[in-house]
């Protein structure tokens, strides 16, 4: 019997957990990446805060407010901040 055939090893997860953890944001990168297609919720188009206050034409304190106040509710993933279409369009009040 050779003696280097039999040779076991032990594998501690502690040992692995870098690989583990940096395999998983190497996966998760692209969907990251394209937020909009991963995010959507039958076809409810998300806006970035940029997209937001262009398509608004507000300053990003007003958008804030709007956010802290509850009027315009907005979603998190990660550190991303997203907002809904329908939901502005919802809180449009015609002015009379």
């Amino acid at each position: 019997m050779d003696a280097h055939r039999n040779k076991y090893y032990q594998i501690v997860p502690e040992t692995h957990a870098t690989d583990i953890i940096s395999g998983v944001v190497k996966a998760m990168t692209p969907l990251l990446d394209r937020p909009k297609e991963r995010l959507t919720d039958n076809n409810e188009e998300l806006l970035t805060v940029e997209e937001t206050l262009k398509f608004l034409k507000c300053s990003k304190q007003a958008l804030w407010n709007w956010r802290k106040n509850g009027i315009l509710p907005s979603y998190r993933l990660g550190n991303r901040v997203y907002y809904k279409k329908s939901d502005i369009f919802a809180k449009l009040i015609k002015q009379e």
